[in-house]
């Protein structure tokens, strides 16, 4: 790496060293901000020894720097000029305890901001979490508890009562028929049946469910009366 000998022991100010060397090694502003992601204001200000144009003038060391090595020149040199000018013009360098004695108190609580913002993302949690949970029920087939009749009943009434639980929100059939479900969950239906076995098929869904059935088998058989019996025995 090649180094200017003029710009090692020479009298010249920062500004003007750190320009006559962007202009010896034959760079615009703009060709030397675009090599070094700086922007052209602020090689501009530095050459320029406009340091009220800096946002910060003590930050803008690394550019000093980053533009030094990058027109191949020795860094030390260049910082040493540029902390002259810094304290010429009365920039000092922030004391690290300083910056930790500026901390507030109020900085170790949470803001009305962060809590409505964390409010927020809760609700949003919650409310998704519901949803998915009710998907989830209308999905699932509602419970079914038969209480009347018991499987392989014998009656001798051309009738039976059908009779059970579920939830409020279910429709149940049997065979085919609306049973009565009242708020609680419990449902019933009044069957005519025909003489001989007789097979009941309870089902219970929910709207968009999945449907759940029980199947019940039941016997009518007709009491014989006495006069058929008499009759009977006199033939």
């Amino acid at each position: 790496m090649s180094f200017i000998h003029k710009q090692l022991g020479g009298e010249g100010s920062f500004g003007s060293d750190l320009k006559e060397l962007r202009e010896l090694r034959g760079l615009t502003r703009e060709h030397l901000a675009e090599i070094t992601n700086i922007h052209t204001s602020v090689i501009e200000a530095l050459e320029e020894e406009n340091l009220i144009d800096l946002k910060d003038p003590v930050y803008a060391e690394r550019h000093v720097r980053t533009l030094a090595l990058t027109l191949e020149s020795q860094p030390t040199y260049f910082l040493k000029k540029y902390r002259k000018l810094l304290k010429l013009h009365q920039i000092t360098y922030p004391d690290p305890l300083s910056v930790h004695s500026t901390i507030k108190k109020k900085d170790f609580f949470v803001t009305p901001k962060l809590v409505t913002l964390g409010g927020f993302f809760c609700l949003v949690f919650f409310v998704t979490a519901y949803l998915f949970w009710q998907a989830y029920l209308l999905q699932e087939p509602p419970p079914l508890n038969i209480l009347s009749p018991q499987d392989g009943m014998h009656l001798d009434f051309p009738r039976v009562d059908v009779s059970g639980e579920t939830v409020p929100s279910a429709v149940v059939t049997v065979n085919g028929q609306n049973a009565v479900v009242d708020r609680d969950g419990n449902f019933s239906l009044k069957l005519d049946l025909p003489r001989g076995l007789s097979t009941l098929n309870i089902e219970a869904r929910r709207r968009y469910g999945s449907p759940v059935s029980k199947i019940m088998r039941v016997t009518y058989e007709r009491p014989v009366l006495n006069d058929e019996i008499q009759n009977t025995n006199d033939e």
